[in-house]
């Protein structure tokens, strides 16, 4: 979600998404996907931690096949959407959110074949993604980040367009239309 709302996209259709629809894993394998069907261009997959680890056997059929994906890799240790619904919508009542037992992706990555390379300071994500860029073969890059950023704008579930909330609400947030 924060590529889709951030990332300054210079051609047109060249943003794969699920539509914030919450397919974790999602963007692994279409990142595949597209590089196969646009093999001149740079395809970066751009993921949170948890939706990584759905779908990140499929670096196996990155190396396998010669694919050159460039993966990115926002890890805060949280399922951070998740963890913002239940922040403002569940009186902070946090479940099955925290992710602390997380691999060492940069060393999945290594088990897999792949070059893997971790961001820890803001000074060193120019550097390490032209690293990325100029390494010919698949690549995971591990951007760590503070647990607790959250993505904004966003729209609560059911709700129309017009409630689309631009920054964490001041007062308790009503439940979303068929919650529990």
């Amino acid at each position: 979600m924060w590529a889709a709302q951030h990332y300054g996209f210079k051609e047109s259709n060249s943003l794969i998404t699920s539509g914030g629809l919450g397919a974790m894993g999602f963007e692994v394998p279409a990142a595949i996907g597209a590089k196969v069907g646009r093999p001149e261009k740079t395809v970066w997959s751009i993921s949170g931690d948890g939706g990584f680890q759905m779908t990140m056997c499929d670096l196996a059929t990155a190396v396998e096949n010669d694919i050159a994906v460039k993966y990115a890799i926002i890890n805060n240790n949280y399922l951070g959407m998740v963890r913002q619904w239940q922040e403002q919508f569940y009186d902070n009542r946090l479940s099955g959110v925290d992710l602390e037992g997380n691999p060492d992706f940069v060393k999945l990555a290594e088990a897999y074949g792949v070059k893997g390379i971790r961001i820890k300071r803001p000074a060193d994500i120019d550097r390490k993604l032209e690293e990325a860029r100029a390494h010919s073969g698949p690549v995971v890059v591990v951007a760590e980040v503070v647990k607790e950023d959250s993505v904004y704008p966003w729209i609560p579930a059911g709700a129309p367009l017009s409630a689309m909330m631009t920054e964490p609400p001041k007062h308790k947030l009503e439940k979303p239309s068929g919650s529990t």
